[in-house]
């Protein structure tokens, strides 16, 4: 949304055309991002799922080749061939059990659970409420500020926009960080000059075009 403030405010355009812009995008944006959320995960269920079936199917009808299967798997990490045969025939006895090991040993894969539906429901709704709140941030100089200092110039609010994002993206990447190896600082630091360059870019391509425009 920021890169649409910064394109619009390199155009000189009006604040209520920013905020016009800038709240149709956010919505359309994150709309857009929930439903690929909701769908890519339910999509990537339902192939986890279609897996499981198969390799049921190949349980019911050759058992002996799957159970070689995972004995061979367990022995490669470094299970003796009798305790692999041993502990490998038992899970055996229950194939719901074992099928599932077979999805997680085998494949790679995690099976979803009954609900799976609504929880790709429920990660779209989270990606759509990130994506609108981190979002609107942006457009926070162009609402509250002009409500407390109505004089301001349009400059002024197009500043206050960029060290409002500014902000919001360095301590974006400071909670990256929590997930990585890296320092929270350069983590926070590389994020907010990623977001700048797009921004940079933005208002310039909205100079430019205002200037072939005008």
């Amino acid at each position: 949304s920021f890169a649409i403030v910064a394109g619009a405010a390199g155009g000189r355009l009006e604040p209520s055309v920013v905020l016009i812009l800038g709240f149709s995008n956010i919505f359309a944006d994150a709309l857009s991002m929930g439903v690929g959320e909701f769908l890519s995960s339910k999509a990537e269920n339902e192939w986890i799922l279609s897996e499981r079936r198969r390799e049921n199917w190949e349980m019911e009808n050759y058992p002996e080749g799957e159970i070689r299967e995972m004995i061979d798997i367990f022995i490669s990490k470094g299970m003796s061939p009798p305790d692999a045969e041993s502990v490998i025939t038992t899970m055996a006895k229950y194939q719901d059990f074992f099928v599932d090991m077979m999805m997680t040993e085998e494949l790679g894969l995690q099976v979803p659970d009954d609900d799976h539906v609504q929880e790709s429901f429920r990660e779209g709704v989270v990606m759509f409420c990130s994506f609108a709140t981190f979002g609107a941030f942006p457009l926070l100089g162009y609402v509250i500020i002009p409500s407390l200092f109505p004089d301001l110039p349009v400059e002024t609010l197009f500043l206050s926009a960029c060290i409002i994002t500014g902000i919001v993206l360095f301590l974006m990447g400071c909670v990256k960080s929590l997930f990585s190896v890296a320092h929270w600082f350069w983590c926070g630091l590389e994020t907010l000059l990623l977001g700048g360059t797009c921004a940079t870019l933005a208002y310039t391509i909205g100079q430019l075009v205002d200037g072939i425009v005008h």
